[in-house]
């Protein structure tokens, strides 16, 4: 199937289910939308062993016999629009192989690199090497410590430039080449912000990044089509939500020629941060930044806090699902509950609550949270759909403006759940 017809079918289903991303389902009753399609009691049936195997599993799992139609067709819908090839094997290269040489140890000790950020870089870099040795220069947007900028330098001829906004991240970076022991050209780093002041293109250039968070991709791609001289552009997504907008726009609008999608499709597609933020979540058991049992703990303890704060009169204005961290890095949810309710009510400038009622809060939530879970799923499920929604969004965009583009998976969900990359070069 083509990029156009893959974009296709992850828009319609996202624009058809769009009520069922939207809709959170309270810790009082199902969201209209599972109540709508005769899901919500079906859900509230599953068993605790059955829940665990839904969530832990993902769009792989097997689900009970009396599983509604409707909803058996969605799972159907959602498991062929995430049905993707993987871009790097095994016999490709080191991607695959955890075994080392002692000398190739040495060098990743002293990179700091914790084992998934090196099999990412192994795998990406294997992804990139023909598009790099064919460039005139490489450009790593949003080159963070610059393990990936490294790699790549030590293996190509021409110039590598990592570009990262942060300061302190950029000197780290270079203290880390320093410390090295390149065996092809060093690599450079450059202190910019892209989203502010563009990208320094030149003829030739492979522009690369490896989890360009959120608006940082579509920059990228946007730019690249907007100007004749990059040769290659190589991405892999990640945290859809760090948008400077309240909104993500499809790159392929009601406009795009040749077939230009309806209005009410267009809207359908216009994602607000609070859904694009699903396809960040994971629930397998081996977590990016902690694992499956503190994941569920973290939002008990948000449903807590967020019983907490409804309880208090801040105007007229409702504590919706989802904002009880504003003001908090996400993190503040794995605190423990008294401390996470301190710093959100003093964000907010309220008197905290009582010992008794933060108890009472955990209590409730520790009750209204396997119910939650279970209604939650449907939407879970199409946080990865909205994830290939917008690598296709991407990847139509760049056929559209004459570049050829693979699209795939580079690197299993155990390595990291944001493993969706294209490869696009220019035809």
């Amino acid at each position: 199937m083509s990029v156009r017809h893959r974009w296709q079918a992850a828009a319609d289903l996202v624009a058809a289910n769009r009520d069922v991303l939207q809709e959170r389902s309270e810790a009082a009753g199902a969201a209209p939308a599972l109540v709508g399609r005769g899901w919500s009691s079906f859900l509230l049936s599953l068993t605790d062993n059955q829940l665990e195997a839904l969530e832990s599993d993902g769009l792989d799992a097997a689900w009970p016999e009396q599983t509604p139609s409707s909803l058996t067709a969605l799972i159907a819908q959602a498991r062929a629009t995430c049905a993707l090839p993987s871009l790097v094997h095994a016999a490709d290269g080191r991607a695959a192989d955890a075994s080392t040489t002692a000398a190739a140890k040495e060098q990743r000790e002293r990179r700091h690199e914790r084992p998934r950020k090196q099999a990412q870089v192994d795998a990406f870099a294997q992804l990139i090497l023909p598009l790099a040795t064919r460039a005139t220069r490489v450009l790593d947007v949003g080159s963070g410590h610059g393990h990936l900028t490294r790699e790549i330098a030590e293996r190509v001829a021409v110039p590598v430039i990592g570009l990262e906004r942060n300061e302190a991240v950029v000197l780290r970076a270079r203290a880390l080449a320093n410390e090295g022991n390149a065996r092809g050209a060093a690599a450079l780093f450059a202190i910019t912000d892209v989203l502010r002041d563009g990208l320094p293109f030149a003829a030739g250039d492979c522009v690369i990044g490896l989890h360009a968070c959120g608006e940082l991709g579509d920059a990228v791609v946007a730019s690249v089509c907007a100007s004749r001289a990059p040769s290659s552009v190589a991405l892999v997504a990640c945290c859809l939500q760090k948008q400077r907008a309240p909104w993500r726009r499809p790159l392929c609008g009601p406009l795009c020629a040749p077939e230009p999608v309806t209005a009410a499709l267009g809207d359908a597609l216009v994602m607000p941060k609070s859904l694009l933020g699903l396809s960040n979540l994971t629930m397998r058991d081996d977590g990016v930044e902690a694992t499956r049992s503190e994941n569920l703990r973290a939002r008990e303890r948000r449903l807590a806090l967020h019983h907490l704060l409804s309880k208090v009169a801040l105007g007229s204005e409702q504590v919706r699902f989802g904002t009880e961290l504003e003001g908090l890095n996400r993190r503040a949810a794995h605190l423990d509950l008294p401390t996470l309710v301190a710093r959100a009510f003093a964000h907010r400038a309220l008197s905290a609550p009582s010992t008794s009622a933060i108890d009472d809060a955990a209590a409730w939530a520790h009750e209204h949270h396997a119910r939650k879970r279970r209604l939650q799923l449907p939407r879970t499920m199409l946080g990865r759909v909205l994830e290939v929604f917008v690598l296709f969004d991407r990847a139509r965009f760049l056929e559209d403006h004459g570049f050829s583009v693979e699209v795939g998976v580079v690197f299993p969900l155990a390595v990291s759940p944001r493993n969706l990359a294209l490869v696009a070069t220019r035809s």
